[in-house]
């Protein structure tokens, strides 16, 4: 049936979204049908703090931004000096409007840790990561059944080149700066401040994305 591109619409036969991540998960994360009604959500990770709220240029990531400036914060505990994010999850997720969804997200495979950084453009800075070789996952269940999705995720504003693999196709992100400043303006640069997957398929109402480092990279962030 119908396909266009990013801030995108794809139909099959019922409807498309989209789904981005950051730390827009922002991989940034966004949602969106194409059957006219449009959905997106919006993801961050950081610790057990005051969650950043994004607003402007900077809510938009890769995916513009269809109903608001609305983010899901995923707030890593810190226990006993570490802040290790695997097996956290995060239920019933809402849209950039703030409306609630179906759509929840669990962190699985082996992450290494989480950091949060209140300087500028923390979009980009605020992270999880995974190294040694290991894989971290993001899964995102409660999607509709064979529905397309688009899902974008940012890495950081520094060269630390990442893997994100879905499926069978992986798409590598370099890492570069989006922009100096909170709010924005940023410039995003695919294959180097994010990685977009177009309409993927979400079977069993499931995408999950695997995060691990490139060849050479000392890390592999998801934003």
């Amino acid at each position: 049936k119908t396909m266009t591109n990013e801030k995108t619409t794809c139909t099959k036969s019922n409807m498309i979204k989209t789904l981005a991540l950051s730390a827009c998960i922002a991989l940034a994360a966004g949602l969106q049908p194409t059957d006219g009604a449009v959905t997106m959500i919006n993801l961050d990770f950081n610790l057990d703090d005051t969650p950043d709220n994004y607003t402007g240029a900077s809510a938009n990531g890769p995916i513009a931004s269809v109903g608001g400036a609305t983010w899901n914060y995923m707030n890593i505990p810190t226990d006993a000096g570490s802040n290790d994010p695997t097996g956290e999850s995060l239920s019933n997720l809402v849209d950039d409007s703030g409306a609630a969804t179906t759509v929840d997200v669990a962190l699985g495979g082996t992450w290494v840790g989480t950091f949060d950084d209140d300087a500028s453009n923390h979009l980009q800075r605020d992270r999880i990561y995974t190294q040694f070789g290991n894989t971290g996952t993001v899964t995102f269940s409660g999607l509709i059944d064979g529905g397309f999705y688009n899902v974008a995720m940012i890495n950081l504003p520094a060269s630390y080149s990442a893997d994100y693999t879905i499926g069978g196709t992986t798409l590598a992100a370099s890492g570069g700066d989006a922009g100096a400043n909170l709010n924005g303006p940023l410039t995003f640069t695919e294959g180097t401040t994010h990685v977009l997957f177009t309409t993927v398929e979400a079977t069993g109402g499931e995408i999950t994305i695997s995060v691990k480092q490139s060849s050479g990279s000392a890390f592999a962030p998801l934003s």
